[in-house]
């Protein structure tokens, strides 16, 4: 019998669990869940005493609240149930904050579908789509055979589907709004290689969150690839699917999904299903010369824009070569671009100022170019005898620390370009700093320690013995609360304010990169393997480590930050890739790839104080500046002898300070509007 705490599989007619000492139900208590109101129902029933449904045969029964799946998952809720399986509503035991969506597999004959769709959303990453974590199968005490479950990421909300019907027909805003990321999603898909083509996109498969996200969902059908199907009518939801997917030698692809997706919005528009719209309808009254069935967009709703209409009713032609090339030329008719125009008195004046930024530009040379450079160097500030390997401004701004390779610290007055400390103690490289307080700094080295100073008096305060080897890395929250060095063992973590002593490690192989998120909390640790960690150092004091690491780069993360608001995380590597990812309800999605600009090994990258300016610097003498609304390139410094192995940006944003191989700290003048 099956404990319904911790899932542990005790001996039948046991009254308590052996493993946590929990109380058993037997038979006549064990409950099944009813699939029209959720309600527990006894597992012998044959109705549901609430709402008097047919409850299902054995082979088809759904699970009873507090089920344990895979003693992990705890069953509590119902939240979706269809003729191939069910989908609930699950507490992860491993991690307590952390809700899931499992998803229940009926129908042996779609068991290979069931199969395929884990395996191609495990490999999909991307803030508009679900992410598979565990796939397993169990049989639970009161299934009569073994069953296949795939846990995803629970989204809450609603359907796109269950809100037409709550709100009749939408409006062309809420709309838009709503199928941005739908959108953004298929472009993903369609662009992957192979492309991945959706082939079942409807309303029930939209999700809308409390807070305007949106996810496609459901990818049992989903092709990979632009060969041919056979799976035919078969997969085909009318009115939703295109002419092609009802052929049973039909290409769907790219087009198809388009036409699903137009169709969609159609619906919601209308806020109805169109009578005798089916695709294979529309093409046998085409063929007879008869009108198409599908009424105009534009003649049910004459509020909405021509252009949307028109857009709409091109995407939901019947031949495929009528459509839009793309999904993404598609989407730029819906969402074009935006043009500001000007007022006759904005024209003038801005000729006006463009004269004079002229006029005034010849008489001033080269100070007054200067001066309108994105960045431009103040100095270097020389005195190190080897490499510079990590800089921080102090809070108020008007020093800068450095940390070099001869084992030294070095407290400079920029603005005098002077060296006022030089801070010994470390037998060799000092790799990184960051800031405890206002007073304090922390350092680590290959010596293995982490030493606390006094910077402005220069007194080394504390040393901490970490014990996994070289450190390599170092991360503080911002509150002072935590000390992190990473090294080549794996982790060693303090909690300040504690009894002296009180340290604990986590041998998780070798640390290249940590970041600490503003929440004080969540942590970010990218290893020599290429992955990228995220661990809620809080709840994760009093335990064992536990994180799953996400594969992130080809050959070592050499470099992680948050940006202010803590919602994006940049990470570069080995790879010479960067990679923008978004952290939703504790989990990572990989947002964007920028891929090329750099040549080789990503060393730094740092966000501006308001998150709108990004810099990264790499071993292929470049440093470059970004705009992280688009993620543009607006500034790139070329030059040097791999001359940027750390930088960060001052507490206000108009300097950044970066360390060189050539033992000198640039400062440069930063001028970035936003």
């Amino acid at each position: 019998m099956q404990c319904p705490v911790c899932g542990h599989q005790n001996l039948t007619g046991a009254s308590v669990c052996v493993h946590c000492s929990s109380p058993l139900t037997d038979a006549n208590q064990q409950t099944q869940m009813c699939p029209e109101c959720g309600a527990d129902c006894p597992i012998t029933a044959q109705y549901c005493p609430c709402c008097r449904q047919l409850l299902p045969l054995p082979e088809r029964r759904l699970l009873g609240r507090g089920t344990i799946l895979a003693q992990r998952y705890r069953v509590e809720k119902l939240l979706g149930w269809g003729g191939f399986g069910a989908v609930y509503l699950a507490q992860d035991l491993r991690f307590q904050q952390r809700k899931v969506a499992v998803k229940e597999n009926h129908d042996f004959s779609v068991l290979h579908s069931f199969l395929k769709e884990a395996e191609l959303l495990a490999s999909l990453q991307h803030p508009n789509l679900p992410r598979v974590s565990d796939f397993f199968q169990d049989q639970p005490p009161t299934i009569p055979y073994p069953r296949a479950y795939m846990v995803m990421d629970y989204i809450a909300g609603e359907s796109l589907d269950e809100r037409i019907e709550r709100k009749g027909k939408l409006s062309e805003s809420e709309l838009l709004r709503i199928m941005r990321g739908v959108f953004e999603a298929l472009e993903y898909l369609h662009k992957l290689r192979p492309p991945v083509y959706h082939r079942d996109i409807k309303p029930q498969n939209i999700r809308v969150t409390p807070d305007g996200r949106t996810f496609l969902v459901d990818f049992g059908i989903a092709k990979v690839g632009s060969g041919m199907t056979t799976v035919g009518a078969r997969a085909a939801t009318p009115p939703f699917s295109p002419p092609e997917q009802y052929k049973m030698t039909g290409a769907t692809d790219d087009k198809s999904d388009q036409y699903a997706l137009a169709m969609t919005m159609y619906v919601a528009l209308t806020g109805k299903v169109p009578d005798q719209a089916e695709a294979t309808a529309r093409v046998h009254a085409l063929a007879m010369g008869q009108p198409d069935p599908l009424t105009p967009l534009w003649q049910i709703r004459k509020d909405i824009s021509k252009q949307i209409s028109r857009a709409i009713m091109k995407a939901l032609s019947v031949d495929k070569s009528d459509r839009f090339v793309s999904i993404s030329e598609f989407r730029r008719t819906l969402y074009p671009r935006k043009v500001v125009g000007l007022t006759r008195r904005k024209l003038a004046i801005a000729v006006v100022a463009t004269l004079f930024a002229v006029l005034v530009g010849s008489l001033s040379g080269y100070h007054f170019w200067k001066w309108r450079q994105p960045l431009w160097l103040l100095g270097a500030l020389k005195g190190h005898r080897a490499g510079v390997t990590w800089v921080v401004f102090t809070p108020d701004g008007k020093k800068i620390i450095s940390a070099s390779h001869d084992g030294t610290i070095r407290v400079w007055n920029w603005e005098k370009k002077k060296s006022e400390k030089v801070l010994t103690g470390h037998p060799q490289s000092v790799r990184m700093l960051s800031m405890l307080n206002p007073r304090k700094l922390v350092s680590v080295g290959w010596d293995g320690t982490v030493r606390i100073w006094d910077w402005e008096t220069g007194k080394l305060l504390e040393v901490l013995h970490a014990g996994i080897g070289r450190l390599h890395a170092l991360a503080v929250s911002e509150n002072g609360r935590w000390i992190v060095a990473g090294g080549e063992k794996g982790l060693s973590v303090w909690k300040v304010g504690e009894t002296k002593g009180q340290m604990k490690r986590h041998f998780i192989g070798q640390v290249r990169t940590l970041n600490f998120n503003p929440d004080n909390r969540t942590l970010a640790i990218g290893d020599v393997h290429g992955r990228i960690w995220l661990w809620d150092i809080v709840d994760g004091w009093e335990e064992q480590f536990r994180s799953f690491p996400l594969n992130a780069h080809k050959g070592a993360v050499t470099a992680l930050a948050f940006n202010p608001d803590g919602n994006l995380l940049l990470s570069g590597g080995e790879d010479a890739i960067l990679l923008v990812w978004e952290l939703i309800d504790g989990t990572l999605f990989l947002s964007r790839r920028l891929e090329g600009w750099h040549l080789k090994e990503i060393r730094a990258i740092s966000f501006r104080h308001d998150g709108k300016i990004a810099a990264s610097c790499s071993m292929d003498d470049t440093l470059r500046i970004w705009r992280t609304d688009d993620w543009s390139v607006v500034f790139t410094r070329k030059g040097g002898q791999n001359w940027s192995l750390a930088l960060t940006f001052s507490p206000f944003g108009d300097l950044l300070a970066s360390a060189s191989k050539d033992e000198t700290v640039k400062v440069w003048k930063v001028r970035l509007s936003e």
